[in-house]
């Protein structure tokens, strides 16, 4: 059976998992005797929740591929308040997440937007065998330790940004979703992430026309444009699970 072949439903799961003093609010889809070693990150804003990428992670699981979702302190069902976050706490609360995946393999992340800078910028700590990156964005080094309730400055291609940095000694498999409305996260920032991973085994930009940033929103009513990126991100994982 291949991992093309859709299988049974999935064990789903909603738990809470402590990071710092927060709880904060999951969801894990394991399908039969599958590893749980994909890792989402949702981005910034006051409705970002972990149930905007479920499509994604539906198809995951039915393919075989276990996944697990949560919201940052400030979002969705976690506790805390979302100004008093910074971009230091949520890679220690992604940290915390991957720390709930299966042991023993290394993970693939998906980040969004933000979430994308943070999968990044944690690559030295987690080793992740896969990268699916959707309008990622980038911020520099001094917006850091910056709390969600100041100005961050724009996403762009920050020379110093961390999630660059981490992604110097990536070796996996890079894969980039990007939208050509969007007015959020300029394509230049995208390059930025292509020419600052030098040792990916793969890397691949797919660019989604007629897309703005709220990729999650527009993509799942696209039929085959949505089934070329599902395939793709399943290729991701697939190529993962056969590299350990």
């Amino acid at each position: 059976m291949t991992s093309e072949t859709p299988l049974s439903t999935p064990l789903i799961e909603d738990f809470r998992f402590v990071a710092d003093d927060h709880q904060l609010a999951a969801t894990r889809l394991r399908p039969g005797a599958g590893m749980v070693r994909v890792l989402t990150l949702h981005g910034l804003g006051a409705t970002a929740t972990r149930h905007t990428v479920r499509y994604v992670l539906d198809d995951l699981a039915a393919h075989g591929h276990g996944a697990l979702c949560f919201e940052f302190s400030g979002n969705g069902d976690s506790t805390g308040m979302l100004e008093q976050s910074c971009l230091r706490r949520r890679c220690d609360e992604a940290l915390a997440a991957a720390a709930q995946l299966d042991a023993g393999r290394r993970p693939v992340l998906i980040g969004t937007s933000m979430g994308a800078h943070l999968a990044a910028s944690i690559v030295p700590a987690l080793r992740p065998a896969g990268l699916v990156l959707f309008c990622p964005a980038a911020y520099p080094a001094h917006a850091t330790d910056m709390p969600f309730d100041a100005h961050l400055p724009r996403p762009g291609r920050h020379a110093d940004s961390p999630a660059y940095a981490g992604l110097s000694d990536f070796e996996g498999d890079l894969l980039i979703i990007g939208a050509r409305n969007d007015s959020v996260v300029p394509g230049e920032t995208l390059e930025g992430y292509l020419d600052n991973a030098p040792r990916a085994r793969s890397h691949r930009l797919i660019w989604l026309e007629g897309c703005d940033h709220f990729i999650h929103r527009w993509l799942p009513h696209q039929g085959a444009i949505k089934d070329e990126v599902l395939t793709s991100i399943r290729r991701v994982v697939s190529a993962a699970t056969l590299a350990h």
